[in-house]
């Protein structure tokens, strides 16, 4: 199971489609015109985390500012270059120095320096380790690789969740992000009514509830999240078009449901890339605070809480620690990332941390449509722009 897909499907017969969407992260980028580098380097608890650096945009520029890019929960970075109008490679256009991050667990990032896919312990993260590890040392190694001081961090879903977490938690890092740009921030998850508020509910059932899960379920991968979708969805080279409608089904039940229509040859691109991976506890740590309504450590239970953080609850993240500008995008329809959750994040900070909070207008906007739908960049990109050039334009007056 380590290291990429098992088995990529023979789909490039699929929709007529010759450039079949079951390729890496370079690829993807490569056929819209642009040059990635893959990095690689070992954490300091021994996974292998794989970065990907745009080194040549369409129009040759390159050298900007560092902007790093996090993923989506059960996703990787592939989900940034899904479009050739995409965020990562238009701000590359733009003259800045794009890097995509990959969290351990997703395909990308399935070896460890002593542990395989199939030792529970491999699994035993949530995302606060995604932030306080993950992100952290990420961006420590593109701050190396560039020799600059500052990145500026964009996120989207549980990449947001992991810039809280990393500034909440290690405040030092305020100083190394000059500024953070925000989508669909999954921090607050009380008022959710997508996937996780379904396993939310699942976890209160068990015997024992809660406590009972977290002390009874072995750290694994989340079932049925190892691999993308395709092998129900897509059995056969030629799939009967019967079964889009139930493909179509699953995304949105997992994703929530499409603010536009979306044709097939997209939908079979989410299917042959999502999910990517995902551990139990990374989708238990958002269910417990879906039931709890804090942004709280991992809930352990009574007696291991009591050995790991000196009391019975787990303690919450102190959000007031974060000093990096922050600018949030939020949709209404956005069934993970409810918006009284996103709004409640944003008074959550202190005074003067939050520079934008900017709410879109369609009722139905879901989680995924950050990344594939078509007018994106018309209610989405064009705001990031914005910020990142008042990010980049802050800095040279402080300068």
């Amino acid at each position: 199971m380590g290291g990429r897909r098992d088995q990529p499907l023979a789909i490039d017969k699929l929709f007529g489609c010759h450039n079949g969407p079951s390729i890496t992260t370079v690829e993807l980028a490569k056929r819209y015109g642009y040059t990635l580098e893959t990095h690689t380097f070992v954490t300091s608890d021994g996974y292998e985390l794989v970065l990907h650096h745009v080194v040549a945009s369409k129009n040759g520029t390159r050298g900007g500012i560092p902007v790093v890019f996090g993923h989506g929960l059960a996703s990787s970075d592939e989900q940034w270059y899904f479009r050739p109008d995409g965020l990562v490679l238009m701000l590359a256009d733009r003259g800045y120095d794009l890097w995509t991050f990959n969290y351990r667990g997703s395909f990308y990032c399935r070896k460890h320096q002593t542990l395989t896919t199939k030792d529970h312990d491999f699994w035993d993260f949530s995302w606060h380790e995604n932030g306080v590890v993950d992100q952290a040392e990420s961006i420590d190694y593109v701050l190396r690789a560039t020799g600059r001081p500052k990145v500026v961090a964009v996120g989207h879903s549980m990449s947001c969740t992991a810039l809280a977490v990393l500034l909440a938690a290690r405040p030092e890092y305020n100083d190394k992000i000059m500024g953070q740009v925000l989508l669909a921030p999954q921090v607050y998850s009380k008022h959710a009514t997508g996937f996780v508020a379904y396993v939310s509910r699942f976890i209160t059932i068990v015997p024992g509830g809660e406590a009972g899960f977290s002390t009874y379920v072995e750290n694994d991968l989340f079932a049925g999240f190892d691999k993308p979708f395709p092998q129900a969805c897509f059995p056969y080279d030629d799939p009967n078009p019967r079964i889009l409608p139930y493909c179509r089904s699953l995304i949105e039940f997992v994703m929530g449901k499409f603010h536009e229509p979306i044709d097939n040859k997209n939908m079979q691109l989410i299917m042959h890339h999502y999910p990517a991976g995902s551990s139990i506890r990374q989708m238990q740590h958002y269910a417990q605070g879906v039931n709890s309504g804090k942004f709280a450590q991992y809930d352990y239970g009574k007696d291991r809480n009591l050995d790991l953080y000196g009391q019975e609850t787990p303690p919450e993240y102190n959000l007031t620690n974060i000093r990096t500008p922050t600018y949030i995008i939020y949709a209404v329809g956005d069934g993970s990332v409810n918006w009284k959750d996103a709004e409640a994040f944003a008074k959550a900070l202190n005074p003067g941390v939050l520079q934008r909070l900017h709410r879109l207008p369609p009722k139905e906007f879901c989680h995924i449509d950050y990344v594939i739908a078509h007018d994106a960049g018309e209610l989405v990109y064009k705001h990031v722009f914005e910020y990142i050039d008042e990010i980049k334009q802050m800095v040279v007056e402080q300068d």
